[in-house]
């Protein structure tokens, strides 16, 4: 089981890479990498592909998220909290359109 300071290193490392990076879009495989790699290669916690992070017993322990304005947030979660073994709903794909609309407006800000 994922100890308290290891699942903090692992969200601080997930936030400062793809901030870092500043991936477009959440990739669950890319992500599963980086926590496994931030815990010496042991893969005590899971990503989902809604952007959850989900320790041995499945409770969601923390989220991961991009804001409109590019920004990687990743957020400690209660794993006591109702419905926290559930999974993040993945986001609905984004017609070209919309994607080429928030293109403009995170480069207008």
């Amino acid at each position: 089981m994922a100890t308290d300071v290891e699942i903090e290193r692992a969200l601080a490392t997930v936030s400062a890479t793809l901030n870092d990076q500043q991936l477009e879009r959440f990739d669950s495989g890319r992500v599963q990498e980086i926590v496994t790699e931030a815990l010496g290669g042991e893969q005590k916690l899971s990503v989902d592909d809604g952007g959850g992070l989900h320790d041995e017993t499945g409770a969601r322990i923390g989220s991961i998220r991009r804001t409109g304005s590019g920004e990687w947030i990743v957020e400690r979660q209660n794993p006591a909290a109702d419905n926290s073994d559930q999974a993040v709903p993945a986001p609905a794909p984004q017609s070209k359109l919309r994607k080429v609309m928030t293109k403009l407006q995170v480069k207008k800000s």
